[in-house]
């Protein structure tokens, strides 16, 4: 029996499709099929490994401009972005762990947490189901309390962490022989100011930083595969 952990870590989240398909480029923009969860100041590379920095996104328009690291040299059909951090664990073991992975807080940011505990039901031997996983996840990104509006903050952090809630879905979606996807159920609450909760709003952080989230929960439906025992 595999750890629910390492099946939404190894089996969805590091088999999210982080290729983004470039249609055209003019200067130092370019248009593409989907921006996912691109956003500015996040380093991404083309397919012959050239790096460039983002500077600005705009999901309405899919048009994404980039500053090459070095010469301008953009080649290629698609750019690769870099994929999020996972975390795993409560609220206390997540912020300590989160708070020692790095000291720039740009380094871990955009990240998915897995909130922990997990609650499963296990299905009998006969059943094509292995069992259904109750899971809670909160997509995560940095913010700017201070300058941006609430609906800023939807048009520079939030609209990309929904794209990423679509492509995590989208990679259980893609996994037929493991997942059971027709009737994924699955619940969203967004937070412009992630943090704990009172009758006045969000009053304290959860996570040691001023970040903006989705809170996600998913049933996950897991089919039986066999298992070699030697």
């Amino acid at each position: 029996m595999k750890d629910i952990i390492y099946i939404v870590e190894n089996d969805i989240v590091d088999k999210m499709n982080a290729q983004v398909k470039v249609l055209s480029f003019i200067d130092n923009q370019i248009t593409v099929c989907d921006t996912k969860w691109a956003r500015d100041g996040k380093t991404v590379t083309d397919s012959l490994s050239n790096a460039y920095t983002i500077s600005s996104v705009d999901h309405g328009t899919n048009v994404i401009e980039l500053m090459p690291n070095g010469a301008w040299s953009f080649s290629g059909e698609t750019i690769t972005l870099p994929n999020p951090k996972f975390f795993v664990g409560t609220p206390i073991a997540t912020n300590e762990e989160w708070e020692s992975f790095d000291r720039d807080e740009r380094n871990k940011v955009p990240f998915i947490w897995m909130v922990e505990p997990t609650s499963e039901t296990f299905f009998p031997k006969n059943s094509p189901f292995e069992r259904q996983s109750e899971i809670r996840l909160v997509f995560l990104d940095s913010n700017n309390h201070e300058q941006w509006r609430t609906k800023i903050t939807h048009k520079e952090r939030l609209q990309s962490l929904y794209n990423m809630v679509e492509w995590f879905l989208n990679s259980i979606r893609s996994n037929r022989n493991y997942f059971w996807s027709e009737d994924l159920s699955y619940q969203t609450r967004n937070f412009t100011k992630f943090g704990k909760e009172t009758s006045q709003g969000v009053d304290s952080n959860i996570i040691d930083a001023e970040l903006t989230g989705i809170d996600v929960t998913i049933s996950l439906k897991i089919k039986a595969l066999e298992e070699c025992k030697c």
